[in-house]
């Protein structure tokens, strides 16, 4: 059943990227019809995560932001899905990068790149970032339980030169390259809720207590590894621009948690300039930081 639904649905998505934009448009704005008007997929998480963001924002207003996150959401499936079938030339039309010139500075000097963004935008589309500097690129890959979806997205994320790698593997690949003086680029996820269990740092976030992972910070310090932030802008429907934003080339200059802080702001003013390109979708403060502070009192 599951390899039929493989076959059905990778069908579809290369006959969806033959056609041309404008028509891809049309299909999106119908998606956005179902999902929003007659499933009202998730709508209730999405307005609560705007109304706890933005608590200065009118019923007007929420609406409107909710609506545009919805046909930004319709993009984000179709572009998502049919870039597993774009030539290396049409991938680099979709999205471009500003100051690649960057990351090319801080490979010549030899460092080990941390490469921090959210779920902004459209991040697929990184799997260009190889394409678009001097480094090898890794990335922090999650696998999925239908095997056959699995590997068609580890296909696409891949196919212009990006490494995927899990979780677990990835700090042993990162010292691997570090103590052969071989410089890499890995690019993290920075905006991940993490499981209560795992959770080791709070910090304000849209103005709200949120835990993070401090995979990226830690990490930076062991390798001394340079950290940028990933901006993926949206400047029209279908096209998108990442601007490089140096956090630090030298993380043990800084005081602890200063490189998640200030990772964790440019995202906070990316989402507040264009709040409707964020993934608003998932439960980003579902976890509770009296309540975890009990738990963590009970156990102690």
């Amino acid at each position: 059943m599951n390899y039929l639904l493989y076959i059905f649905a990778n069908s579809l998505i290369w006959l969806l990227h033959l056609l041309p934009d404008w028509v891809l448009f049309r299909v999106s704005d119908f998606l956005y019809f179902l999902m929003y008007h007659v499933a009202g997929y998730r709508k209730k998480v999405v307005v609560d995560n705007l109304q706890k963001a933005f608590p200065e924002y009118n019923k007007t207003r929420i609406r409107s932001t909710t609506r545009k996150f919805y046909h930004h959401f319709s993009d984000l499936i179709l572009e998502s899905a049919i870039c597993h079938f774009y030539s290396e030339s049409k991938a680099l039309k979709r999205i471009t990068y500003r100051n690649p010139e960057l990351l090319n500075e801080l490979y010549a000097t030899g460092k080990l790149v941390m490469a921090v963004t959210g779920h902004y935008g459209n991040w697929e589309y990184l799997n260009t970032l190889a394409l678009a500097s001097d480094y090898p690129v890794a990335a922090i890959y999650k696998p999925l339980k239908i095997k056959q979806i699995d590997q068609m997205i580890q296909r696409n994320r891949t196919r212009f030169g990006v490494m995927v790698s899990p979780m677990e593997k990835i700090v042993k690949k990162l010292i691997t390259h570090y103590n052969d003086k071989d410089p890499v680029m890995t690019i993290f996820l920075a905006d991940q809720r993490p499981l209560i269990k795992n959770i080791q740092y709070w910090t304000k976030f849209m103005g709200l207590d949120a835990p993070l992972y401090l995979g990226t910070e830690k990490l930076a310090r062991k390798l001394d590894a340079a950290v940028v932030f990933l901006k993926i802008l949206k400047v029209k429907r279908g096209r998108y621009e990442v601007e490089i934003e140096l956090i630090c080339k030298n993380p043990n200059d800084l005081e602890p948690y200063e490189i998640t802080n200030r990772h964790v702001q440019i995202l906070e003013k990316l989402i507040r300039d264009q709040p409707e390109y964020w993934l608003w979708s998932h439960r980003r403060w579902k976890h509770n930081l009296e309540r975890f502070n009990e738990l963590k009192g009970q156990k102690n």
